[in-house]
């Protein structure tokens, strides 16, 4: 297919495709002549991958080609590939840790510890989670890592039907992108189903509290 119909069946302007294949985040398609190129279903796909991860990952376009690189180095294994997926959507931990942080990240290493979770030294997810936690103890939430145990029990549930089935997938390419945009709109979803359930318990709460309350005499 020609760049007009790639624009067309992957809903991206022409205009940004050429700037997704100036930045080498979109493989080049096979040359017909001198200022023309055709593309094929991958060129589809790798475009609709591309958008989520900047419209709805909120990444931006160095970290996509970072993240893309991971996807297509076919030297690292598939375990390290989606490490390499995992860390590259969020940002490295600073060099100063204020105090409290580095408090609750030793409390993350131990938590993690008691899970046997296995994660690499430098994965950003648990400095960030500890940043969570001093974060919430600012504001005074009563947070202890152990609150998280329900919510981790069942993000490991869905992370091994998540990995079992990326795996699966014909080829290595497919499987981390498979992950790869999992983790990015997965992550949004469940992000929006935890606020709509706040604002629905709040309104029961609210409800049942006007039902409560006695009408006011005349």
């Amino acid at each position: 297919m020609r760049v007009s119909e790639l624009g067309r069946r992957s809903g991206v302007s022409v205009a940004s495709i050429k700037y997704y294949l100036r930045e080498g985040l979109l493989p080049a398609g096979v040359q017909t002549a001198t200022n023309q190129a055709v593309y094929s279903d991958q060129h589809v796909r790798r475009l609709r991958l591309i958008r989520s991860l900047v419209d709805i990952g909120g990444l931006s376009i160095s970290h996509v080609r970072a993240t893309l690189a991971a996807v297509d180095d076919e030297s690292t294994s598939l375990h390290d590939a989606f490490g390499s997926v995992m860390h590259g959507l969020d940002k490295p931990p600073p060099d100063n840790e204020a105090a409290e942080v580095a408090a609750a990240y030793r409390e993350v290493q131990e938590w993690l510890s008691v899970k046997d979770w296995h994660i690499e030294p430098d994965a950003p997810a648990q400095y960030r989670l500890a940043e969570l936690v001093a974060t919430l103890r600012r504001f005074d939430f009563p947070t202890a890592l152990t609150d998280f145990d329900g919510a981790a029990e069942t993000a490991e549930r869905t992370a091994e039907v998540e990995v079992k089935y990326a795996r699966a997938m014909p080829d290595r390419t497919t499987a981390v992108e498979t992950m790869l945009i999992g983790t990015v709109v997965l992550e949004r979803a469940l992000v929006e189903v935890r606020r709509l359930a706040l604002e629905a318990v709040s309104f029961r709460i609210d409800g049942s509290a006007h039902a409560l309350t006695p009408p006011e005499s005349s």
